[in-house]
Formats: C-alpha cells, structure tokens, sequence
C-alpha cells in the first residue's frame, strides 16, 4: 500500500467506527423509540461532519501527545465537552433547558464517539487484545439495547432506552480509558 493513502485510510476508519459507536445510541432513539427514521439519517451525516473535524484535528495535534494515556484524555475530555456544547445549543439538552437530560451519559456518548476510533487508528502493538476485545463488547451490548426496543411498552423501552445509553456508553468509556492506560503502561 502507498504511503499516501494510509492518512485517508486512517480518517475513514475513524469516522466509520465512531458512526458504529453511535449508532446503538441514535437507533435506539431516533428509530425505535421516537419512529423517526429521517432524523437517524441526519443525526448519521452530522456525526460523520463531527467525526471529519475530530480526526482531522486528532491527526494534526492531539496524537502528537508524547504519553498515549493523556492523549486518549485530551480525547475525551475535548470531544465530550464539545458533545455537551452540541447538546446544549443545538438539540436543547442543556440542564437549564432539559434538567431531565442526563450530562454524564451525554458527556460519554460524546467522549466515546471519539475515543473508541482513536483507540483503533492508532498503531499500538499492546493494544491488540483491547481492540479484540472492544468489538464483542460493543455487539453485546447492542444487540441487549435493542433487543429491548421491540417490546410493546413504550415507558419501559424510553427508560430503558435512557439507562442503558448513559450506563453503557459510560461504562465504555471507562472500560476502554482504564484497559488502554494499562495497557500502553505495560511498555
């Protein structure tokens, strides 16, 4: 493969597993629970544009940290303030606006969206079993969350819905931050 196209290799596989990260998340919603196929559609094209910025702007600066560990945190903590600052201005969910919307949840879905794909494009041999492991993981989960969407009652598919999206994705995102600091420690 030619030296040249490894950057675009790289910026495709950031935005498409970020776009999988998401997609439990935006289905569960915008689909099963609210039936509103074309805004899944919208949500999918505005996460690929924010996932565009963050690799660019991960590939121009962040990955340029000297310690793998921080970072991954610069990841998180840029790309989940920024999600929070979507949330807030854009869709509405900002704790004056919806104190029902849930900041941490919304904080990790961001956080994930950004820190699972640079878990990936970033070449780390002690990595490896991370990245095995993240894939299984992920499809649990998702095939548990939307399982749960074809249930005929709808409070209990949008508590579901809201529960298994703040615990799952926050729970992802200290999974794959804990496992990658010792895994990269390990060196």
């Amino acid at each position: 493969m030619h030296p040249s196209t490894m950057p675009v290799l790289r910026w495709i596989a950031f935005v498409g597993i970020g776009l999988l990260v998401a997609a439990v998340g935006e289905t569960q919603y915008s689909g099963f629970i609210r039936g509103d196929w074309a805004n899944l559609l919208g949500s999918v094209f505005f996460n690929a544009l924010y996932l565009s910025g963050a690799a660019g702007f991960s590939f121009a600066v962040l990955q340029r940290i000297p310690h793998p560990s921080l970072c991954l945190a610069a990841h998180v903590a840029i790309f989940g303030s920024l999600g929070l600052v979507v949330e807030w201005f854009l869709i509405g969910n900002s704790p004056w606006g919806n104190p029902d919307a849930h900041q941490i949840g919304m904080f990790a879905y961001w956080a994930c969206m950004v820190a699972v794909p640079m878990v990936y494009v970033v070449p780390a041999p002690q990595t490896v079993r991370l990245k095995q492991r993240i894939l299984p993981a992920v499809l649990l989960y998702s095939a548990l969350a939307l399982a749960v969407q074809t249930l005929p009652w709808s409070t209990a598919r949008i508590a579901y819905h809201l529960w298994s999206v703040i615990l799952g994705y926050t729970a992802l995102l200290v999974w794959v931050m804990v496992a990658y600091g010792r895994a990269v420690r390990r060196t």
